[in-house]
């Protein structure tokens, strides 16, 4: 998900890929797992019914996303521990939305953090047939740490509530409270030297920019400016700062979501209407 502003818009491929024989972060043959896009202990916290379209299936569904190539050695000791710090966060900082016209003092450890965003970006674009190559390079890092590596970079924002029009004619607060994890594109000069992933979470919407090509370094450091520049109130995390004061940006989360909604109107549609005919057989 990424705020529609005239330079960024939502982008979601439907790319079939190859099944892999190896597992897709220590790329060794090895027993696979289900591992879940979303950390499991973090869908216990938020639910599990939740709306998702698929762009592999076409199709709008309440299931957890998961993927089928990680090893088990992979999944239950190394990528666990990002799922563990990720949970923790989303309990101490990020469960309760926050109002507009706020500031934050949001805590982190820029590691744990970067890894485990990157972990759900990467499983969801593995499980949407989605781009991976400009992951590739990262994979190491998402499973053992490091160095910030070059060719990453991880900004924060801060939405604004929605507000929508009630029968009475009064303005009424929608809060933030959707999660997800997509793809976007920056429509700028140097826009295509960078990969964007969103992994928005209530009113935190992080945004995880990857460089594309390994010879585009220097118009990769030009389009991380001019998405700062783009979307208002985002801030650049840094790895040597353990800290930073974040304000409400103009963005809302439910704008965010409208081209994706308007496109799959359909979708979307039919399954609620499936699911209001099973709670009333239910009932």
């Amino acid at each position: 998900m990424l705020i529609p502003l005239v330079s960024v818009k939502l982008v979601i491929s439907c790319r079939e890929r190859e099944m892999s024989k190896v597992c897709a972060y220590c790329g060794i043959e090895n027993q696979f797992t289900r591992e879940h896009v979303w950390p499991s202990c973090f869908l216990d916290q938020v639910g599990r019914g939740y709306a998702h379209y698929s762009p592999r299936s076409g199709k709008v569904h309440g299931a957890d996303y998961v993927v089928r190539d990680v090893c088990s050695d992979c999944n239950n000791n190394m990528l666990n521990t990002l799922d563990t710090y990720f949970c923790a966060l989303f309990d101490s900082q990020l469960k309760v939305p926050h109002r507009a016209n706020t500031s934050v003092s949001f805590s982190y450890d820029y590691d744990l953090l970067s890894r485990s965003l990157l972990k759900i970006a990467y499983n969801t674009a593995r499980s949407a047939g989605s781009e991976v190559g400009p992951f590739k390079p990262l994979v190491e890092y998402i499973l053992r740490g490091g160095d910030q590596p070059q060719g990453f970079a991880l900004a924060i924002e801060l939405v604004s509530p929605s507000y929508i029009e009630g029968k009475s004619g009064i303005l009424q607060e929608v809060p933030p409270i959707m999660y997800r994890s997509a793809r976007g594109e920056l429509q700028t000069e140097n826009g295509s030297a960078v990969h964007i992933r969103v992994v928005a979470v209530f009113s935190f919407f992080f945004h995880l920019l990857l460089l594309r090509s390994p010879d585009e370094f220097e118009r990769f450091g030009k389009a991380i400016k001019e998405f700062l520049a783009g979307i208002k109130g985002t801030v650049l995390l840094k790895s040597n700062e353990d800290m930073v004061l974040i304000r409400s940006s103009p963005q809302n989360s439910l704008n965010s979501m409208l081209p994706l909604l308007r496109g799959k109107r359909e979708e979307y549609g039919e399954f609620f209407r499936k699911k209001r005919r099973t709670t009333n057989n239910d009932t």
